[in-house]
């Protein structure tokens, strides 16, 4: 067995060299992050071993290790507990954490476990950098405790599917069938098929059935998927016992579609009993950063045979942008930068967004009142104060204002809220009162 090692205190390195030796491993040790992973690539070692007291460094090199050769094992040897919570927490990889020092006992029983859990290759990935995401996605474990429907909400280019397929990977029953499907495809035809597979006593395997664009589901089909989740049948009562399970998934705030009787109430509530928002990449930067990486991390080994790497003027630059088209956007960014000379990225590079001028094509207005409107009520108004000018226009600027933040999250209400930074009830009550809504 051969094992990469990454440490940059020599002593250390010394100490995990002989460790692993004695377990009859053979130990290949490197000092840079770069250097190691690109090594993992020529070597194709049988783990990787990391020693970190940073909870961010262990996330990079684990983020690389999978760019690289998703599946290999990692042991990460850490005194950090926020360190070892993250490893403990990570079901993404083959991944074990041994309290550094730790002697030759602990190595070994490491490296046998590895050798009965070894994961496939090629299994979905997601990669957070945030908080945030790194806590939804160390929850979608607990969603496969429960058959309840699941509702994933997000805008477009999150990663719902893949999301998705995560949860199927993580069930109970991994030999479970998993079908997608797009809401605007679906018949009665599908409905009574998928009727008659439940009930179908020859059926062994726990089935997922997962819609893509519910919001787009036609009215008469509502009624019926309706029907078809509450039969008891859906819900393991089947001749052969076996249980189903419903993921469904959005791209739009619900609430407006209920309230416009375009969308069946009944229908959302039996849908969300477990709800997931994915949150988009505008405003984590550590969410980019983390992706990017990533992404580049994975095409230039498969373009180029080694590791290339972004540069700070690249990484300024996702930062500053504001990712509409979200993860895949930052997937095609990343593969045009990996396929074209780094002399030219900056010819590649995304503008940074100014929320003043984004989407608006009005030079000679202020928030949708032409700036004549305004000259000429102050001339007729000459001895007007600018607190009571303020007064006058306060409610149609307001409302131009939640117009335009709407129209930015296609009318998530929530998301145009942490727009605004306004909470989401007072965005609601507004949005009801100008009737944006």
């Amino acid at each position: 067995m051969t094992a990469v090692v990454l440490e940059k205190n020599k002593a250390d390195r010394d100490d995990i060299r002989t460790r692993l030796s004695n377990c009859g491993v053979l130990p290949i040790c490197f000092q840079d992050k770069w250097v190691c992973l690109e090594n993992i690539h020529c070597i194709k070692p049988s783990f990787a071993v990391l020693r970190s007291d940073s909870p961010g460094a262990v996330a990079g090199f684990v983020n690389g290790v999978m760019a690289i050769e998703n599946g290999l094992p990692i042991i990460v040897l850490s005194s950090n507990d926020d360190a070892e919570t993250f490893i403990q927490n990570n079901w993404q990889a083959n991944l074990a954490v041994l309290s550094y020092p730790a002697d030759n006992q602990a190595f070994q029983a490491a490296i046998d476990r590895f050798s009965q859990t070894w994961r496939n290759a090629g299994e979905p990935i997601l990669i957070g950098g945030s908080v945030e995401r790194r806590k939804l996605i160390q929850e979608l474990p607990r969603l496969n405790t429960m058959q309840d429907p699941i509702l994933i909400q997000g805008e477009v280019g999150v990663g719902k599917k893949l999301m998705a397929r995560t949860i199927h990977r993580l069930s109970m029953n991994p030999g479970s069938t998993f079908s997608l499907v797009d809401a605007t495809t679906l018949s009665g035809t599908w409905i009574q098929d998928t009727r008659n597979r439940i009930n179908s006593s020859r059926a062994k395997q726990t089935s997922w059935y997962a819609i893509d664009n519910i919001e787009k589901l036609p009215s008469d089909i509502q009624s019926q998927l309706l029907v078809l989740l509450d039969n008891d049948s859906f819900h393991g009562n089947t001749p052969n016992g076996r249980t189903n399970r419903f993921i469904s998934m959005t791209t739009r705030e619900m609430a407006p579609l209920i309230q416009s009787g375009s969308f069946r109430k009944d229908l959302y509530h039996r849908l969300s009993a477990l709800k997931l928002i994915i949150p988009p990449l505008r405003g984590y930067a550590s969410d980019i950063i983390a992706m990017a990486e990533y992404f580049a991390t994975q095409y230039s080994i498969r373009q180029r045979g080694m590791i290339c790497r972004l540069t700070e003027q690249v990484m300024d630059s996702f930062r500053n942008y504001h990712w509409p088209g979200n993860i895949a956007e930052l997937k095609r960014s990343i593969k045009r930068l990996i396929l074209t000379d780094s002399r030219h990225w900056k010819d590649l590079l995304p503008e940074p967004h100014n929320g003043e001028k984004h989407g608006c094509t009005e030079t000679a207005s202020v928030c949708g009142i032409d700036t004549n409107e305004i000259r000429q009520f102050l001339k007729c108004n000459w001895r007007v104060t600018l607190k009571q000018a303020c007064a006058h226009y306060a409610e149609r600027v307001e409302k131009s204002i939640l117009k335009a933040a709407l129209t930015q999250t296609h009318g998530n209400c929530k998301q145009a809220a942490g727009l605004l930074d306004i909470s989401y009830k007072s965005m609601l009550n507004k949005a009801k009162a100008y009737r944006l809504v």
